[in-house]
């Protein structure tokens, strides 16, 4: 039986412990696959034919930005490099994860930053969130994928690696560390 707190409005609601009933709805195991994509089979074709991913339906495009987080003159000045490109050895997560990790891009993502801080506190959750089974080192192939609690069900959401910079700057949420690259793919993940 699950704990029960009450509110600060007076209303009881139980507390579920996080592990997740197998095979139910809401269940780690029935994940909803955003855009029908399968990362792993995503990642299989990429690597069995030598490619990184390329998200056709979230692309490295000023289209996947918004219209209102950049002015428009800067929006065609936004450039999208891979962590690759960016570091010799990038890894996702270095010596595990922490709301240090994390920095303010470029549009003010603060809101996002205290979202992932008070996540990295949360360590029973965050292995929900942010899946094991990718990386840089080991079958590396510009693709990750995160997931996230919605309307009652695990959703799984696919992106490619390929990160916005404005004049060289970060974008969006970003790593203290210049080679670990959770807190910027997580955002991705969410704004897709």
């Amino acid at each position: 039986e699950g704990e029960e707190a009450v509110t600060s409005s007076g209303l009881k609601v139980k507390l579920s412990d996080s592990k997740q009933a197998t095979g139910t709805m809401g269940s780690l195991q029935n994940l909803k696959k955003f855009n029908n994509q399968d990362f792993n089979h995503l990642r299989a074709s990429c690597l069995s034919q030598g490619l990184l991913f390329e998200d056709a339906t979230f692309p490295a495009h000023v289209s996947s930005i918004g219209p209102d987080l950049v002015s428009e003159d800067k929006l065609h000045q936004i450039q999208w490099k891979r962590p690759t490109e960016l570091q010799k050895n990038p890894h996702l997560i270095i010596d595990g994860i922490s709301r240090f990790d994390l920095m303010q891009g470029e549009i003010g993502d603060c809101w996002m930053l205290a979202a992932l801080g008070s996540l990295t506190l949360q360590k029973q959750f965050l292995g929900n969130v942010l899946p094991r089974d990718q990386g840089f080192q080991n079958d590396y192939a510009g693709i990750f994928h995160f997931r996230f609690w919605q309307y009652g069900v695990w959703v799984d959401v696919v992106i490619d690696d390929r990160l916005p910079f404005l004049n060289g700057k970060y974008l969006s949420v970003h790593p203290r560390t210049s080679n670990e690259f959770w807190p910027s793919l997580l955002e991705k993940a969410y704004a897709k």
